[in-house]
């Protein structure tokens, strides 16, 4: 008797052998990514409580659209002003501190893309990690 596979004769691999089949690749073209903008651009608003975090991270994550050369703009404003704001962008964004109103703004701007930043995306400040999420959304 074997133990733990010691002394055992080793079987051979009798697996069928698979067939060689050709793959035709089709052509797929991808959506364009929802914008209200001119050209293509894309207008990224971020909306919390007061503002002054927010506007750190957005300054991080606009250097980031900069440096990978986005046509893409992203600007902070306080929940307040969001009515005053929101209609001219195309991405509506909240800070995780107010994610209380999401709901209220989807229902308020079904066709706008409406999301909250998850905490630790806005928490490490990152503005490449900030543009990974954005994009997500497009």
């Amino acid at each position: 008797m074997a133990l733990f596979g010691f002394g055992k004769k080793k079987e051979e691999n009798t697996a069928p052998v698979a067939e060689k089949v050709e793959v035709k690749e089709e052509a797929v073209e991808t959506p364009a990514a929802p914008t209200t903008s001119p050209e293509g651009h894309v207008d990224v608003r971020i909306f919390c409580s007061a503002g002054a975090s927010t506007s750190l991270w957005a300054q991080n994550v606009q250097k980031s659209m900069d440096a990978q050369g986005r046509d893409m703009t992203i600007k902070a404003f306080s929940i307040s002003v969001l009515d005053d704001e929101a209609t001219d962008t195309d991405i509506i964004l909240i800070g995780p501190q107010t994610r209380y109103v999401e709901n209220d703004v989807k229902a308020k701007y079904p066709n706008k893309i409406v999301a909250v930043v998850p905490m630790q995306t806005f928490g490490l400040m990152n503005g490449d990690k900030g543009l990974e999420f954005i994009d997500t959304l497009l």
